[in-house]
């Protein structure tokens, strides 16, 4: 009789556990499912940003200069195609920045610190009460996966920290090891309001999450008005190179 209590307890303790399994590897389903849904809609976001910038941008410029270009083959003599030779190089520009914002070439030629460098600048050039300082130590090589996400990352911050924080300084350490990888993001803006720095939604804020939680890493935000703003990134346990 004991040993049939002791089964029947054995067995209840097993479906127990399998069903614990079974409801931990639904939510682990569920998890990834919403992360890979996430992720999709921040590519589609990508892409319609480059879809309103080539159109509002590079489409309007090449519009004006076909209009030029016809007065001019009219004879017009108000139209001088030196303007004409100024719309086209001002959409070859766009298109460049455009084209380097998307995958800059110097990131798959030169690695993460010189394209960081190279990002820091450009960003900074055309405000002119914004400085933007950077430090790193790089101990390791950085795979090309990491440094796309890092790279990414620093981006999304930094165009949040001077369009939307309006901040002055902005200060941004990077330190790799070959077992971690840590950022973290600092600047003077106007910060959040308190128990919004984790709206998934703001600011681009739940992009660079689920960047982050794709590597199994973490993303903190310290935020409050007027006081700035920290994000920190950390991923750990795996190999950067």
């Amino acid at each position: 009789m004991s040993n049939n209590t002791d089964m029947s307890k054995l067995v209840a303790q097993l479906n127990e556990k399998q069903k614990q399994i079974s409801q931990q590897l639904y939510f682990g389903n569920e998890q990834m499912r919403g992360l890979a849904k996430r992720v999709w809609r921040v590519q589609e976001d990508e892409r319609k940003h480059i879809a309103r910038e080539l159109h509002d941008g590079v489409g309007q410029l090449l519009t004006a200069l076909i209009n030029q270009l016809q007065q001019v083959q009219k004879g017009d003599p108000t139209i001088a195609l030196s303007e004409s030779i100024d719309l086209a190089r001002q959409a070859l520009s766009d298109t460049r920045v455009i084209s380097r914002l998307m995958r800059p070439r110097i990131l798959d030629d030169l690695g993460l610190i010189p394209a960081l460098e190279w990002l820091v600048r450009i960003m900074g050039e055309p405000e002119e009460n914004v400085t933007i300082e950077f430090h790193h130590q790089v101990n390791t090589e950085i795979d090309s996966d990491t440094q796309t996400l890092a790279f990414r990352v620093i981006q999304e911050a930094l165009t949040n920290a001077i369009k939307h924080a309006k901040a002055n300084t902005i200060t941004l350490n990077l330190i790799a090891t070959s077992k971690l990888l840590m950022i973290k993001i600092q600047d003077d803006g106007v910060g959040m309001a308190l128990g919004t720095e984790d709206n998934p939604d703001g600011f681009g804020l739940g992009a660079m999450r689920d960047r982050v939680s794709a590597f199994g890493g973490q993303l903190t935000i310290n935020s409050s008005p007027n006081q700035g703003c920290e994000i920190k990134v950390l991923v750990t346990g795996r190999e950067m190179s």
